[in-house]
């Protein structure tokens, strides 16, 4: 049995999800549930558990905030947020601190715990089954010094290199390296696409024994007893100088590592980024190379896969790339509702080109990107009740997995493929002209006060049968369509705009503030002062 903690300061919650789930007969246990997040806090960090269901919107601390110490403190568990709210900040932040799933309290019914469960036990069975099998692995490279040069590799990352002779001596009997006399170049090589290469390997560990049986066969043919250190995503070749001519050296290295890429993508698939450090170093020059390797990775984001390169040292533009935001928002929109798939990838490798051009910073990039997907996820399902569990999988990798420009154009177009789907799927679903109509006048008249009664008159149907037509085609009751569609028009205000909230009431067709700031509260949990706080502060 997997251990459940449940954490919701709402009781009934609690209540339902411990006695309306069929807990035991899908492979679970709850060993425990609080209403105070803190006393769960504490729990949590003294007592082993398989997984964490937790609230966002909590006294003290928020599930956000559980989630974020859990990781700091390296607690390893699988994480379900439950929340009354679909706002981009919630959903970036759950993302970010690796949530398993994310559930809308108004979707939180038997049959939707029921499924995430069946998904998440299948997960947890297949991570245990690949875990043993790693562990077997792991035995056997640990006979090839594995270990060793991890240590040492780890004294490089964090420059906790030793100045002392007697520290150097020990390294070299241990590596059977000779720093004290012989000059190496370190050459740094990224797995691109790593996280999908991991994914088919099934863990690091057998794509390193993977990676190391096609490197020491090739380079043996170039010299004997290279050197190869691995870190999560990268690994080090160290080559040695053979002879007294730098130039024949550097031609025997450059073709090494030319049959070295070739051979990966031959046998394994697997391209690789490759960068030079400083030629020829001795002890702390080789160390400091090294270094100066690992400091400018965030370069890498604009090499092209596949590639071999010098390191070269640049500064990111100081230029605020969400400058644009609301223009290119605004036209992939478009794009997608029109269904204008040539101009959707154009107008995706046209910002591709100009982050190239500029250089923005790369997290920059990144979070410029996350926010396009959710936000344009937003309007699709305010349009069209748009929801796609690998939409959240592509997102997650926006944040988590993608570290090349490259990898980040590719994904955008998988995920812009996934809303042209959607829409042209949407767009063939027979419904009834009335409703559209209806949908049509909403959309039009947002400024306006908007009743049942106006609407059917405008229709020509009586208000009793319009309001059941409706609600029997979309699942909504008419009034409810458009509150939400004002709400989500006020949510965009407040978090891309320097609207007041008077003038966003008025635009909306409230006629009073007061009104509107309640029906908003009412929608979102908060006022829009403090929405628009926290959607600054977390975006």
């Amino acid at each position: 049995m997997y251990q459940v903690v449940l954490v919701d300061d709402d009781v009934m919650v609690l209540e339902f999800m411990t006695k309306m789930i069929p807990w035991q007969d899908l492979g679970f246990e709850i060993i425990a549930s609080f209403h105070d997040s803190l006393e769960a806090l504490q729990y949590m960090k003294t007592n082993d558990f398989d997984v964490l269901i937790t609230d966002i919107g909590m006294p003290h601390l928020n599930g956000i905030d559980i989630l974020g110490i859990l990781k700091e403190e390296n607690i390893k568990s699988f994480n379900v947020i439950l929340s009354c709210h679909d706002e981009f900040y919630y959903a970036q932040q759950a993302l970010k601190l690796d949530a398993y799933d994310y559930v809308l309290k108004e979707s939180m019914e038997e049959p939707v715990i029921t499924d995430l469960l069946t998904r998440l036990i299948k997960r947890m069975d297949q991570e245990l089954k690949e875990k043993s099998k790693n562990e077997k692995i792991s035995r056997f490279l640990n006979k090839n010094n594995r270990e060793l040069k991890s240590k040492f590799i780890e004294k490089v990352v964090d420059g906790n290199v030793s100045q002392n002779e007697g520290w150097w001596e020990e390294q070299e009997e241990l590596l059977g390296m000779n720093f004290l006399d012989e000059k190496f170049t370190p050459v740094l090589c990224y797995i691109d696409y790593y996280q999908d290469v991991v994914e088919k390997y099934k863990s690091d560990t057998i794509l390193q024994f993977s990676i190391n049986n096609i490197i020491e066969e090739e380079l043996k043919n170039y010299q004997q007893d290279i050197q190869i250190f691995y870190l999560q995503g990268k690994f080090f070749v160290l080559f040695r100088r053979e002879s007294n001519s730098s130039q024949l050296d550097d031609q025997l290295m450059d073709k090494a590592i030319r049959n070295m890429q070739e051979k990966l993508v031959t046998f394994l698939k697997i391209t690789t980024t490759i960068v030079f450090g400083n030629k020829f170093q001795k002890k702390q020059g080789l160390i400091t190379s090294m270094q100066a390797l690992l400091d400018n990775e965030e370069s890498r984001f604009y090499y092209e896969p596949n590639s071999i390169q010098a390191l070269k040292l640049f500064t990111f533009s100081e230029k605020n790339i969400f400058d644009d935001y609301q223009e290119v928002l605004q036209e992939m929109k478009t794009f997608i509702i029109e269904k204008e798939e040539d101009n959707v990838f154009s107008h995706i490798q046209a910002n591709i080109c100009r982050i190239k051009k500029e250089k923005f910073h790369p997290k920059m990039v990144l979070d410029f990107a996350v926010k396009i997907v959710l936000d344009v996820k937003l309007s699709l399902n305010t349009l069209m009740r748009f929801e796609d569990d690998q939409l959240l999988q592509m997102t997650n990798k926006i944040t988590k997995e993608i570290d090349t420009i490259t990898h980040l154009e590719k994904t955008l177009i998988e995920i812009c493929t996934l809303f042209l789907k959607h829409v042209q799927e949407f767009n063939q679903i027979p419904r009834n002209e009335e409703v559209l109509k209806a949908q049509k006048y909403v959309r039009q008249h947002l400024h306006q006060k908007i009743s049942l009664k106006d609407v059917a008159a405008y229709l020509h149907l009586n208000a009793s049968y319009f309001s059941r037509l409706f609600k029997q085609e979309t699942g909504e009751n008419f009034i409810e369509y458009v509150t939400r569609i004002k709400m989500e028009i006020a949510k965009d205000n407040l978090e891309n705009t320097t609207k007041s909230t008077d003038q966003i009431a008025m635009e909306l067709g409230f006629e009073s503030k007061s009104y509107f700031l309640k029906t908003f509260k009412k929608q979102t949990g908060m006022a829009p002062k403090h929405y628009k706080y926290k959607s600054t502060s977390l975006s």
